[in-house]
């Protein structure tokens, strides 16, 4: 956190038409001390310790301002103009004054100090948290003044960690201390977490204290926030400590019971005493169907807050909006003020899981208008999105529920023009890129995304009116120019990665348009000894790629059969014309598969000439055989 920037006062404007010349006010207001902007606590230790040390130093000025009382103030306005004379121009008399005046102030801010509640406590601990922190100190030394620290603060920690320098204190102490020194440190502050948690410099401390706590103190912690969570989410400093306490530290039961505080005060405390870990509002709904518009109510009044205190950035949130909306039906007032609440948010929303889920549903459920809302929310984050393990789906589901393809053309597939190469060699990014090509097949979607946007099915059914392969058949349309401008720029760099060279094979199968740049761009690549280290055919992934392009198609092991492409792909001849030089070492080495494949694919007009070419090797071919080439003995059959 950096520091708290202060306002500072403008000088009043002096009055030209007074004769009279008064003199401004001495008193010095102290500005208020704005929250500082909200950050998760979770924060990494050092940034936890150091955060708000540039605060004491604003402080300290602020402290040095008000130390100038009156009297002094009258003092200094008598001297005239030799207050604005620089040190050069000061004679040694008006130096000492001035000497002196400064020692004066320092000793009055002591004196200060010293006179407010635990002063001369905070003090010393402050001393002690100079060696304390210190990274050259020895784990004995630091375990001494860890010790000797807390011999002088116990019984009244509750008293320091309120005040923004004590409070760091007791962070390095735990964070430094042993596990004794943590546990007295957390059970003295039992019964303060909540108002800890509310403090802009007692939220660290709470982090610190679930951080290093134990499970058994992690729960006492939790527990306190429990049946406070709808007050607390809304919080611009609790916020943060309540994440933390649902997405690291809560256990099941405690999740869950946070989670119903957003269903009413009747369902947070329900299953508590018998250990429900269940949060299901279905089953709520199901058990207690009459309660369902005081719910449903209760949960949309609740988000419309949080969304309105910017607290939608929470997983904790997200929980509950998924909640909400698996339980709402398509047109129904439920669905609709819902949508129309999140729509213009969902960016922020799709990059947790239970986030995604929620996006993913908004889309299905959303009309024509609210989808084209949700795709304007998204501009700038798309290739975060396709990125993410999470985000990625939300693109997916986009793909099957929006039936303005020129819009998703627009909006999604220009922003993942740019960053092609990055996406297309990343284990999610690809996905969103090869999924009109590829479509749900377990080659590139996982079967947990399949099963998640295969729910929408049943949605979008009721929301959207293209037939679901037309749609897929014009957004191919749209992307294939330019993923096959990715393939026919980047090839060499693609094949050096095994999704690279997943992205090349699935590309120039399935997309539509001329492919001649990308395929000769491919075949390119090939050329060269294949016994190289960096070849393409020293790679497995390589190896596949090559062999999958030539036989034209996929193979299906049901089948037991490639399903060829139509029109066919034709790679076969430029791969052959490139790789005829070394057909030697591509038939008795890692590329003899390559080879197998050229000579079985039926629609390779030069395959006689390539039988031709490999009798010429037929005894290194036989030789490649015999010392293991499992690839050189098919080829020595096919001859």
């Amino acid at each position: 956190m950096g520091a708290i920037k202060r306002k500072q006062e403008k000088p009043a404007v002096r009055d030209a038409k007074k004769t009279k010349v008064e003199k401004p006010s001495r008193k010095v207001k102290k500005a208020p001390s704005p929250s500082p902007e909200p950050e998760p606590s979770s924060e990494s230790e050092d940034e936890l310790d150091d955060e708000e040390v540039e605060e004491d130093e604003v402080e300290d000025v602020e402290e040095d301002k008000i130390a100038l009382s009156s009297d002094e103030a009258e003092e200094k306005d008598a001297e005239g103009d030799s207050s604005m004379k620089t040190p050069a121009e000061k004679t040694p008399e008006e130096l000492a004054k001035a000497k002196a005046s400064r020692a004066e102030q320092k000793r009055l801010i002591a004196e200060r100090k010293q006179a407010k509640p635990m002063g001369d406590v905070i003090h010393k601990s402050k001393k002690l948290w100079e060696q304390m922190r210190r990274r050259d100190m020895s784990a004995e030394e630091r375990k001494k003044k860890i010790d000797e620290h807390q011999e002088m603060i116990r019984g009244h920690i509750k008293d320091l960690v309120f005040k923004h320098d004590a409070s760091r204190v007791v962070q390095t102490a735990l964070k430094y201390g042993s596990k004794a020194v943590r546990e007295e440190v957390a059970k003295e502050l039992k019964g303060t977490y909540l108002q800890l948690a509310q403090s802009s410099y007692g939220k660290y401390l709470v982090a610190k204290v679930m951080h290093y706590g134990s499970a058994e103190i992690r729960k006492m912690v939790v527990n306190e926030f429990c049946g406070h969570v709808k007050k607390l989410i809304r919080h611009r400093e609790a916020s943060f400590v309540i994440e933390d306490c649902y997405a690291q530290f809560g256990t099941t039961e405690q999740k869950a019971r946070m989670v119903r505080e957003f269903y009413g005060a009747e369902f947070a405390l329900f299953g508590g005493k018998d250990g429900e870990t269940d949060a299901s509002l279905k089953k709520i709904l199901e058990k207690s169907p009459e309660k369902r518009a005081v719910i449903m109510k209760n949960m949309l009044e609740l988000l419309t807050a949080v969304v309105e205190k910017g607290a939608i950035i929470f997983s904790l949130v997200h929980k509950a909006m998924l909640e909400y909306v698996s339980n709402v039906t398509p047109g129904t007032t439920d669905a609709t003020e819902f949508i129309e609440l999140v729509k213009e948010h969902i960016a922020p929303i799709g990059f947790t899981k239970d986030g995604a889920q929620v996006v993913m549903r908004c889309l299905a459920l959303g009309n024509a208008k609210d989808r084209k809302v949700m795709l304007k929310a998204l501009k700038g984050e798309v290739p975060g999105l396709a990125s993410n393990e999470n985000g990625h789906q939300v693109l997916l589901t986009l793909m099957d529920v929006v039936d303005d393809t020129v819009l998703v053309n627009k909006s999604i597939f220009a922003e993942l023009q740019d960053p092609l190469y990055d996406l297309a060699v990343h284990k999610f990014g690809r996905i969103p890129l090869l999924y009109p090509f590829v479509g749900r097949k377990q080659r590139l979607v996982a079967p947990s995304t399949i099963k998640a946007i295969e729910e929408m099915d049943e949605i979008r059914a009721a929301t959207s009116k293209k037939d679901a392969d037309v749609r897929q058949a014009e957004l191919r349309t749209h992307l294939s120019p330019i993923v096959l401008k990715g393939v026919a720029d980047n090839a060499a760099e693609l094949v050096k990665e095994s999704f690279g060279c997943q992205f090349i094979t699935e590309v120039l199968l399935g997309a539509s348009g001329d492919k001649t740049a990308a395929v000769e761009a491919v075949a390119a690549i090939a050329a060269g000894n294949p016994e190289d280290k960096d070849h393409v055919a020293a790679t497995a992934a390589g190896g596949r790629m090559l062999k999958t392009l030539v036989a034209g198609g996929h193979y299906n092991n049901k089948t037991k059969q490639v399903d060829a492409i139509d029109p066919p792909l034709n790679f076969a001849t430029p791969l052959y014309n490139t790789i005829k030089p070394q057909l030697s070492a591509w038939a008795t080495g890692a590329g003899s598969f390559v080879v197998v494949s050229l000579l079985e694919t039926s629609s390779f007009p030069e395959v006689k000439d390539l039988k031709k070419e490999l009798a010429k090797c037929k005894k290194e071919i036989e030789k490649a055989a015999k010392d293991g080439n499992k690839g050189a003995a098919v080829v020595g059959q096919k001859l």
